[in-house]
């Protein structure tokens, strides 16, 4: 296994660099700390941790990149009655694919990547319809709104190795329709 290294130097008591795990985990939570990790540090490989990278990575990723993506729908979707349409399944099943490769030759840093072109696709796809100018109950809007809550519970089923418990609170918040903050932005 890898080394974790903190501002480019060995993890010491005498430098004080010391990164207690129950301290990190208890400020930014279990998801968040286990995806840095995962995304940031090769197997078998060392890794450098700075509060700065993490919280860099978390405000990109987490809270603009999936939380914003999630948010975004379900405030859409509160508004209706919308049912789930299956959607973007050439790119879904391009991304399983993806995740379970890289899994098996442990690259999970990749495998999250394959997961997050699918946010990038939801948000793409967000801006470009712009449900929020359509009349709310419309074919149109349930048309949009319906895929993309399919592709963010897609996205939530990939992410169960990653982030269990974000995963499952994505799943509640589309089964009750609910918007929520997943990942508040860190300032």
């Amino acid at each position: 296994h890898g080394f974790i290294n903190v501002g480019g130097d060995k993890i010491s008591k005498t430098i004080g660099n010391v990164i207690a795990p129950d301290e990190l985990t208890k400020k930014y939570g279990i998801d968040p700390v286990r995806y840095h990790f995962l995304r940031e540090f090769p197997y078998s490989d060392d890794g450098d941790f700075t509060y700065g990278k993490f919280e860099e990575r978390y405000n990109a990723d987490l809270a603009k990149g999936l939380g914003n993506l999630v948010s975004r729908v379900l405030t859409l979707a509160e508004e209706s009655d919308i049912k789930i349409i299956e959607a973007f399944s050439s790119e879904i099943k391009e991304a399983e694919k993806n995740v379970k490769k890289f899994i098996c030759e442990f690259k999970f840093s990749e495998a999250l990547s394959a997961i997050w072109r699918l946010i990038a696709l939801g948000d793409k796809y967000v801006d470009e319809k712009k449900p929020w100018t359509l009349k709310s109950g419309s074919k149109e809007f349930e048309s949009i709104i319906g895929s993309l809550l399919f592709l963010i519970f897609e996205i939530s089923r990939l992410l169960i190795p990653f982030l269990p418990e974000t995963s499952e609170k994505i799943s509640k918040l589309i089964k009750n329709k609910k918007s929520a903050i997943l990942f508040p932005q860190l300032k």
